[in-house]
């Protein structure tokens, strides 16, 4: 499979520059950095794969385009040609945030069914990532930089892209089945779980599941 990229240059909110500032100027270890910030420019990158490494035919390109570009500005749509770029050093910063590799979203889903409507059915995936262009009067913190990665984008759902993406595999493997012996070993089965695999229990969820699943197990043979 092949991942080709249209980049379209996007309007920045207006609350986005100030909204970043006030929040840095609020935590001790970036409010230096805070006035630094002179500019933020935004683009969308269309993440777009095909089903072999052949590129589309010009009729498909044709319908492609005329999908994801915008109505009123039709020449803002780049193949593989983006706008933002990181230049003068540490004076810019340019970063990039998409769905998370192990699932596919769904602006994907409903983008790949208008794709098969017109008549592309060997576009499979389609996911829109969000760039940002900083541009700093002088060089930043490490800080500062992973403060404002923080507030762009959702942790849960989405992840940072640090080069343009080559494939969708996350490269995780689902871990095997395991039992877990709570009639044999009661909450301590429980707990050492929730350690292993990070579930979050609390002692309330903990004292609730063990007594849940004995209960049931009586139940079950009355």
């Amino acid at each position: 499979m092949k991942i080709i990229h249209y980049y379209r240059r996007t309007e920045t909110p207006h609350s986005l520059l100030p909204s970043i500032k006030e929040q840095l100027s609020q935590s001790t270890s970036c409010k230096d950095d805070a006035s630094k910030i002179l500019s933020i420019d935004t683009e969308s990158c269309f993440n777009v794969q095909l089903t072999s490494n052949d590129s589309l035919d010009t009729t498909s390109t044709e319908r492609l385009e005329w999908l994801l570009r915008e109505t009123f500005e039709k020449d803002g749509l780049k193949l593989e040609q983006s706008s933002l770029t990181s230049t003068d050093g540490d004076s810019t910063l340019v970063v990039e945030f998409g769905p998370r590799m192990t699932f596919t979203s769904a602006f994907s889903s409903n983008a790949t069914s208008i794709c098969a409507a017109c008549g592309l059915s060997q576009i499979t995936r389609l996911e829109r990532s969000k760039r940002y262009k900083f541009t700093f009067s002088s060089s930043v913190s490490t800080a500062t930089i992973s403060a404002i990665k923080q507030m762009l984008h959702d942790r849960m759902t989405e992840e940072e892209y640090i080069n343009p993406l080559t494939t969708f595999e996350s490269g995780a493997k689902v871990e095997p089945v395991v039992f877990v012996p709570i009639m044999e070993e009661g909450r301590a089965a429980l707990e050492k779980i929730n350690k292993e695999r990070g579930l979050g229990f609390d002692d309330f969820d903990l004292d609730f599941y063990t007594d849940l699943f004995k209960v049931s197990i009586i139940l079950m043979y009355m």
